[in-house]
């Protein structure tokens, strides 16, 4: 049981070291310098390295060039007529194979160029009329080209003699041949993802190897173990010698892959928008390290030494031959002499003293001074912008390439998502990519660090974001803008922040070994500290012996209060109070408003007696209308239009007595209950005399009423009359005189 388990866990443990990861931390090994071809519409398309790395060659259309590898300065071209397919340096490095377009009648498509006399060898031999690859021999007397008839020839290398065809197993075109490293193998691969093995003498090995996609790229480990190959849409694949499959991986679109001399390591050239050169590990496959690219890549070619890549050369589909690797000090670093600043090269031997990116011989960018090589221009040189945000120190780093260094970046990217003349956004964003992930990013981070002390807390931590500041995105090749990039690093401080701090800047720092910066002046340096009122202070720092630490104060904003704020803030602080004093006023207005109300409602009976309420009135006390001139008042006039007349009629007046005066309605007493006994104890029932008109629903009041006429009907002093019929009048009768007749009335005794 225990037996069964210790296996169990033994395989999960394999499972997991075996599966390929998909993160690769950086290489350390950054952009450092190119090859010019002396074509400006040159597309590099190849590229091969001597095995001493003296010379670099490099192809585009029907020519090959040759370029010294330490100054990169042109040795010769050769041109071979047609498009070259691609080339590569014999093992001792004195001759160099090139396949070109094949054409049936002329078996020239495999021509040797000689590195010593610079001349092309008359011998030549025929190869496909389709882009493949051709591989020399361990010892340098055999070569591996495609042919036309879905195979492959073995050549002598001296004569170009077919030594012995590899025929009979593909149905399409061969697109990638090579040999082994001890020469008793051969590998062939076609556009169909058929992969085939051969012995020395040329027979087959095993069973055919199908992945189903076009091979881009097949070659074998340093002892012969096992062998590797890629299709074009990014899958890599590894099998042992008898045809076993090892590992796979699906990355994207490359360009090749190649074996590590020494060690069991593999290395693929992806060549999609995102180029990177990746070293696996040939047993699991697992991402070692990368090195992202800034521009196409067609092809690579590789230095090592102990193991390790040191350079790799890439074609970049334009007319320069990017190099990477670990950057070097410059020419005259260290000797003694003056330095104006600081970079460590003497004054005699610096391009540029004042470090502001012009080379002295082209620095006219000064206004007082006559020898502007000496004076810096503060818009070119480094700077570094500080300033303080909460609990965290932010830190710009930004550095200004020259002018010769940023047509060369424009130039290598302008091809490499969209062959045109400007700088796409997309374009942009892979070199900025390449920056930040090739540079080391603890290295810098850690000396910077160091660098930066408080006079309260300590600086931990921190976090690098790179950005290409301007330079770059949708201008041409020779705009006069120059390329300016930053390192923006964010610190944290513990403990928390105290107001007032200074912050002390003990060295420049300077990361040439391991970063982009390789290329940019580095010395001296514009401090720009942002202060918390947001204005900003610069300092021209110079890096000297006598140069003292550099102190930057960071104070509290003092602010001033507006009347507004102050009024406000007084409300907020006596809130208690505001609210008291309001609930009182308005519980004062409520009694108020309470007991005027209460008043209004209890009715004072003395204010509604009549003085005369208590004296008897006459019954007899009566008043005649004779009393009165019926003249006085005249009777409304009838209504009388065209359909109507007046008759005539003989009425008697009717008089009206007087009736007697009633109390006023404010005489009249509050409503009260009959049971209420108290409320009649206190206030005895008071008659009134005299006659009052009573009818069935109760009293009879007389009031004043308004008449239609406008005048008052005064109670007992009116004439009613009555009134004359209105008959309408008929069509044609003669008009009818309208007569008033009074008749008197004599007066009783």
């Amino acid at each position: 049981m225990l037996g069964k388990r210790n296996l169990t866990l033994i395989a999960i443990i394999l499972l997991v070291t075996m599966a390929p990861t998909a993160n690769a931390s950086s290489s350390g090994m950054n952009f450092i310098d190119s090859t010019m071809s002396t074509a400006s519409d040159a597309y590099t398309n190849t590229v091969t390295i001597s095995p001493d790395g003296t010379m670099i060659a490099s192809s585009y259309n029907t020519f090959v060039e040759i370029h010294n590898s330490s100054n990169h300065d042109f040795i010769e071209i050769f041109d071979l007529g047609r498009d070259v397919y691609h080339i590569d340096f014999s093992p001792d490095g004195r001759y160099i194979a090139a396949t070109i377009v094949a054409q049936e009648a002329i078996p020239d498509s495999v021509q040797i160029i000689d590195t010593v006399e610079l001349v092309i060898k008359s011998n030549k031999a025929r190869g496909n009329n389709r882009p493949g690859n051709l591989d020399w021999s361990p010892d340098g007397n055999l070569l591996i080209v495609p042919n036309m008839n879905n195979g492959a020839l073995v050549l002598n290398s001296s004569h170009l003699g077919e030594v012995m065809a590899l025929n009979g197993i593909h149905t399409s075109d061969v697109t990638c041949v090579g040999f082994s490293n001890s020469g008793d193998y051969m590998i062939t691969g076609d556009e169909l993802g058929k992969v085939q093995l051969w012995d020395q003498e040329g027979e087959p090995i095993g069973d055919q190897i199908t992945v189903d996609e076009e091979i881009s790229g097949c070659g074998f480990s340093k002892l012969d173990a096992k062998f590797a190959v890629s299709t074009i849409s990014g899958n890599v694949y590894s099998y042992a010698i008898n045809g076993m499959a090892l590992q796979s991986i699906d990355t994207g679109e490359n360009s090749g892959i190649s074996w590590s001399a020494s060690e069991d390591i593999l290395y693929l050239l992806e060549s999609d928008s995102t180029p990177e050169l990746i070293a696996l590990d040939g047993s699991t496959f697992s991402q070692l390290y990368s090195t992202r690219l800034m521009h196409k890549a067609l092809d690579f070619a590789f230095v090592e030494t102990g193991g390790m890549i040191t350079k790799f050369y890439v074609a970049t589909d334009a007319n320069h031959v990017a190099i990477y690797g670990s950057a070097s000090y410059p020419e005259g670093y260290g000797v003694m002499g003056s330095d104006l600043d600081g970079d460590n090269i003497p004054d005699t031997l610096d391009n540029d003293d004042d470090g502001d990116s012009y080379q002295d011989d082209w620095d006219f960018n000064c206004h007082n001074s006559t020898l502007c090589s000496r004076e810096p221009d503060l818009q070119t040189i480094r700077s570094m912008g500080i300033r303080v945000d909460g609990n965290t120190i932010i830190v710009e780093d930004i550095y200004t390439m020259s002018q010769s260094d940023t047509y060369l970046f424009r130039n290598l990217s302008r091809r490499s998502i969209t062959s045109d003349q400007r700088i796409s956004y997309e374009e942009t964003n892979m070199i900025e990519s390449a920056f930040c992930h090739n540079m080391d990013k603890n290295d810098y981070v850690q000396k910077l660090r160091i660098s930066l002390e408080l006079s309260v807390g300590q600086v931990n931590n921190g976090t690098v974001q790179c950005e290409i500041l301007s330079g770059l995105s949708f201008t041409k090749t020779y705009d006069k803008e120059q390329i300016k990039f930053s390192f923006k690093t964010a610190f944290d401080v513990s403990p928390n922040i105290t107001l007032p701090v200074t912050l002390y800047l003990n060295e420049q720092i300077s990361v040439i070994d391991s970063s982009i910066t390789n290329l940019v002046e580095n010395h001296p340096i514009l401090i720009q500290q942002t202060t918390l009122e947001g204005e900003i202070l610069s300092i021209l720092w110079w890096n000297s012996d006598s140069s003292q630490t550099l102190e930057l104060n960071f104070t509290a904003v003092q602010q001033e209060q507006s009347q507004i704020n102050t009024l406000l803030q007084s409300v907020i602080n006596n809130t208690v109070p505001i609210v008291a004093i309001s609930a009182g006023v308005v519980l004062l207005m409520w009694v108020l408003i309470r007991r005027r109300n209460r008043n209004s409602l209890i009715l004072d009976d003395a204010e509604f007696e009549d003085s005369d309420a208590d004296e008897p009135v006459d019954e007899d006390d009566t008043l005649n209308s004779a009393d009165y001139d019926l003249d006085d008042y005249t009777r409304p006039k009838p209504i009388v239009d065209s359909d109507y007349i007046t008759k005539q009629v003989n009425e008697t007046p009717i008089l009206t007595e007087n009736i007697p005066t009633e109390e006023k309605p404010t005489d009249r007493r509050a409503f009260t209950i009959d049971n209420d006994a108290e409320f009649v104890e206190k206030r005895g029932v008071k008659r009134r005399s005299g006659r009052i008109n009573r009818n069935a629903q109760g009293p009879i009041m007389s009031t004043k009423r308004k008449r239609l006429d406008g005048k008052l009907d005064i109670p007992g002093e009116r004439v009613i009359t009555g009134k004359k019929p209105v008959t309408k009048q008929h069509q044609g009768a003669p008009p009818v005189r309208k007569v008033r007749k009074v008749r008197p009335v004599k007066k009783d005794d």
